[in-house]
């Protein structure tokens, strides 16, 4: 799906879906691009009052020069956007669209979900599933787009179903690989993990622009945001045996982008921790916009929020810090081993963990 013709914002983009490395002439937009991008940054960038728009503007019509006309819209960009945006050129794109081209007809990057891997021996009582960056051929049309997503998430919610033979008390979600990408084919892969005993109506995030919020969702085998549907199963979702079963989330300094997305869909959530390093910091939302030349515009324009409205586009600290990633995994596995859903005990009331939002 192209986002810039919903006008919705949406990280669509994480890292590694945009890293390319530029050639040694400097490309640029048409005089025409530019001004289209500019105009869309002055209006809609997150950040878009750390720029003087008129003073870029001027600098750019009195430098002759390609590569230091680049190097001021990169850094215009660079500062409207947190880092997280990009000017891309329509060269770019197609080498980008080709590398995706490739990862999917390789390995589990883009066809299957990440399987996770573990440094310490899993319980058998505990089911865990990793999720990793999931990335768009753009040259592919809407609909062929669309059917990958929605099978990449089949996909991964038939490994959830593999797994979840009525004997698992807990689940570990591992987004330590999680570079980012396109959010709502993880998101609606995750879906049996993200709402536990909650009615599925509940919003499992936000985008924010500073001025209007918009819930994204997961429910009855669809994803979303407002009222529009992003992609969807074409069937039920599959609901756990145990669908209140605790839940513990990996993290590390690679989760970043749609991989922070999924972070902050599960925070919140009852019986629900998170173990690791603190994410690279990109929780905000992209929106692909195609310029008049071709070329692309990743443009920032949300940040993203958990469940409870709590969120600031920065980088996301988990409730349990960790030393490595074998003390990681072994203290998800020790907290969802002491939860009542794997003892047995009875669930007592407990306050709400409080949340680390950023630095």
């Amino acid at each position: 799906m192209v986002a810039e013709r919903r006008g919705v914002l949406f990280p669509f983009f994480g890292l590694a879906a945009i890293a390319l490395a530029f050639s040694a002439d400097a490309q640029l937009p048409t005089v025409s691009a530019r001004e289209q991008m500019l105009t869309l940054l002055e209006r809609a960038a997150l950040h878009r009052d750390h720029v003087d728009w008129r003073g870029l503007r001027r600098d750019l019509a009195n430098t002759p020069d390609p590569q230091r006309q680049r190097v001021l819209l990169d850094d215009a960009i660079r500062r409207a956007t947190a880092g997280h945006g990009r000017w891309l050129s329509a060269d770019e794109v197609d080498s980008r669209s080709k590398r995706v081209s490739v990862l999917q007809q390789g390995t589990a990057s883009s066809s299957e979900p990440v399987v996770a891997s573990t440094t310490v021996t899993l319980d058998p009582r505990l089911g865990m599933i990793g999720v990793g960056p999931y990335l768009t051929d753009r040259r592919l049309s809407e609909a062929q787009q669309s059917a990958g997503g929605r099978q990449w998430a089949l996909n991964l919610q038939a490994a959830i179903r593999r797994q979840d033979d009525g004997s698992r008390c807990g689940w570990i979600l591992d987004l330590r690989q999680n570079s980012g990408g396109n959010m709502w084919p993880m998101l609606l892969g995750a879906g049996p993990l993200l709402h536990g005993s909650v009615e599925e109506s509940t919003p499992v995030g936000y985008f924010s622009d500073g001025r209007n919020t918009q819930p994204w969702y997961y429910r009855n085998g669809t994803v979303g945001a407002g009222h529009q549907v992003h992609v969807a199963l074409g069937a039920e979702g599959y609901v756990l045996k145990r669908p209140g079963s605790p839940v513990a989330v990996l993290q590390s300094g690679r989760t970043a982008s749609s991989g922070e997305a999924i972070v902050l869909a599960l925070r919140g959530r009852r019986n629900s921790r998170s173990f690791g390093f603190p994410t690279a910091g990109y929780s905000t939302g992209n929106n692909p916009v195609t310029l008049v030349d071709g070329s692309l515009l990743v443009l920032t324009g949300t940040v993203m929020k958990d469940r409870n409205g709590m969120g600031d586009g920065a980088r996301i600290f988990p409730n349990m810090p960790s030393r490595d990633d074998e003390d990681m995994e072994r203290a998800a596995r020790q907290w969802l081993l002491a939860q009542p859903a794997c003892t047995g005990r009875r669930e007592a009331a407990v306050a709400p963990l409080p949340i680390n939002v950023s630095r």
